[in-house]
């Protein structure tokens, strides 16, 4: 059996887990609603039509 010339390596000395802690948070977006569209049916310029923040 043949390696793998395409599998990725794996670095033992690579950090693991989230190096900083923090837990990202996401706000609905106060000018769509979280719908991602304005009233007049465009995307939200505010979020970029994500809905979040």
């Amino acid at each position: 059996m043949t390696d793998d010339p395409n599998a990725p390596t794996v670095d033992p000395n690579a950090p693991t887990g989230d190096p900083v802690g923090i837990a990202p948070r996401r706000w609905q977006c106060c000018h769509c609603g979280a719908t991602g569209v304005d009233g007049h049916g465009e995307t939200c310029e505010h979020c970029e039509g994500l809905g979040f923040c």
